[in-house]
């Protein structure tokens, strides 16, 4: 299994809800690690790369910035859920997103330990963007600069994360984007 290390001085780090985002691994997509085994993975995130931006939206409900993504139906897998979670807030269509890694959740209302499936994928131009009832607007992001107080520290820290090291593939080896 190859995994990429993450410096333990970034994390932990909990929002101003008190919910903390404890770890992130860069594992094959599907694997778990000790000590996880167990824990759910409702949801999904996407990072959007374009140049050296991610792309966050604006939630209507957390009235915050954050990167795609949501919880899964049932019957989906966790791709299924980035897929279409980036399609309903956005508007993309894109082919070829790429597992990225595993965050482990600590959240509270309710309390809880959970696992969130995050993708990648890359663009070569900036896309037209749908505004909608999910995202009330959208902002390219450069992970260089502070992402802001009405921004998730955990989304952004995850952002950070994907972009700092390559993505994992088939069986946890290095995959192209």
């Amino acid at each position: 299994m190859w995994t990429f290390p993450v410096s333990r001085a970034v994390l932990p780090i909990v929002d101003s809800a008190g919910n903390t985002l404890v770890d992130f691994r860069r594992v094959a997509e599907g694997e778990r690690w000790p000590g996880v085994e167990d824990l759910p993975m409702p949801a999904s995130l996407v990072v959007v790369r374009h140049a050296d931006t991610i792309l966050l939206i604006f939630d209507s409900w957390r009235r915050q910035w954050e990167l795609p993504g949501g919880t899964r139906e049932p019957g989906e897998s966790a791709h299924q859920t980035a897929v279409r979670e980036l399609r309903e807030e956005t508007g993309l269509e894109v082919a070829g997103l790429v597992h990225a890694g595993v965050a482990e959740f600590a959240l509270v209302a309710p309390q809880r330990r959970e696992l969130l499936a995050v993708y990648q994928v890359r663009l070569e131009a900036v896309p037209p963007l749908t505004v909608n009832d999910e995202a009330l607007a959208f902002r390219w992001w450069s992970i260089s600069e502070p992402a802001g107080e009405d921004a998730s520290p955990l989304d952004a820290e995850i952002g950070r994360l994907v972009v700092a090291a390559p993505p994992t593939g088939p069986a946890g080896a290095p995959a192209s984007t």
